[in-house]
């Protein structure tokens, strides 16, 4: 998934209208550049704030819409799904879909197929956890290479993922769980020993990212990896995590002994319709909700120009990104069909492409976004533009005379 997110944004941008001569940092990292500030006007870095937000709100609107279905969207949701005019927006949506797993359906053709549909998505973010968010950067010394290392939100975003994988497999957000239709209650009638193990794979990791997290920021231990000191906390996470991933692995296989019966299918399909209606709508539901208030703390930001609403679009990033990381064990459906995962949250940035839309000649009333490819917009744009070094920016220091520098 990680490479998907690079390859989109790189190929969305040098398809535009930029066409820039090279589609990568100026260092040649892997996160962005250290080539100095950029200088731009406050109506670019504004407008810009203004049509990434924007953008991030409409990409939440139409995962969340995407899911529920044209028939279940009602009121101003309906209008809006019109307005955007949401490719692949069915009458029932991908709810429906996963649900019903009709007979032909290449992806969702049985109970059985959406049960294996759910380890895969759950395996897939341990893995890329493990390896890439945190293992690709803390092994090569690459701070660069840190998600979210502008907001020091790195270990808060991992451990929701381990929270999505929680959701997914004990039945649902804690507060509206229920055991009896969920996968791990589904798998212990199979093989007890492999369904708790990933209980408690669960329980390790968080535990570990909390240890972790109380050593500091994981772009500090990176650095300090890179000087020749390791972290004990950072590898125990990260071993923590991959067992997490092999444990759903061994708990996968314990779908083959499902033997089709009446019995099973029902037990199946009780599963299904908890995952669905309790995690992945309420979820889209939630990042739909958090990201429209984001982009309306962003709208004030631009209007009243102070530290204390600054730092409130801060803080709603934050909040936003919650729900976006804890979806991120389903990125399946039109997450994926709709390429909404790159353009929602695209990394590594191009800081070289971000500089010239900051230092280029806009039309801020009628931009859309839509000329600007993925590594330029989603949540670490937003990021990189209201935060610097784990903190909301200070207003007089980066904005002087209707000038702006962002370091």
């Amino acid at each position: 998934m990680k490479t998907i997110k690079k390859m989109m944004g790189a190929t969305l941008l040098c398809g535009g209208i930029f066409a820039l001569s090279a589609c990568n940092d100026e260092t040649g990292t892997s996160g962005g550049t250290t080539s100095g500030a950029v200088e731009t006007t406050l109506e670019n870095y504004l407008g810009y704030a203004n049509v990434v937000a924007q953008v991030l709100s409409d990409d939440a609107f139409k995962a969340y819409a995407l899911w529920m279905g044209a028939s279940n969207l009602q009121g101003a949701d309906a209008e809006r799904a019109e307005a955007l005019e949401v490719a692949g927006l069915t009458d029932g949506g991908y709810a429906a879909r996963f649900k019903s797993h009709v007979a032909g359906d290449q992806s969702y053709s049985s109970e059985q197929a959406c049960l294996y549909a759910i380890f895969d998505g759950c395996i897939d973010i341990a893995t890329e956890v493990a390896d890439a968010k945190m293992g690709e950067p803390y092994n090569n010394g690459d701070v660069y290479g840190v998600e979210s290392w502008y907001s020091f939100n790195s270990y808060t975003d991992y451990d929701d993922n381990i929270v999505s994988i929680e959701n997914c497999y004990m039945g649902g957000p804690e507060a509206v769980r229920d055991e009896s239709k969920s996968l791990y209650q589904f798998c212990r009638q199979f093989d007890a020993v492999k369904a708790e193990a990933v209980k408690t794979a669960i329980e390790q990791a968080h535990d570990a990212f909390d240890a972790a997290k109380a050593k500091g920021p994981f772009r500090d231990a990176v650095l300090a990896k890179k000087d020749g000191t390791s972290s004990p906390e950072v590898e125990t996470a990260m071993a923590k995590v991959a067992a997490l991933g092999t444990a759903l692995s061994e708990a996968k296989t314990l779908l083959s002994r499902m033997s089709g019966t009446e019995d099973y299918n029902q037990q199946a399909q009780a599963v299904i319709d908890q995952y669905v209606d309790k995690t992945i709508l309420a979820t889209y539901q939630e990042l739909n909700q958090e990201a429209a208030e984001l982009q309306q703390l962003v709208k004030t930001f631009s209007t009243e120009k102070t530290q204390a609403s600054l730092e409130a679009a801060c803080e709603q990033w934050k909040n936003t990104r919650k729900p976006w990381e804890m979806s991120e064990a389903f990125l399946f459906g039109p997450i994926a069909d709709q390429q909404l995962d790159p353009h929602l949250d695209s990394w590594p940035l191009s800081q070289t492409n971000i500089k010239f839309i900051l230092r280029g000649d806009w039309d801020w009333a009628t931009e859309d976004g839509s000329s600007m490819g993925a590594s330029t917009l989603g949540f670490h744009t937003l990021e990189y533009l209201l935060f610097e070094n784990g903190a909301p920016r200070v207003l007089t220091n980066f904005i002087q005379d209707g000038k702006v520098t962002l370091k």
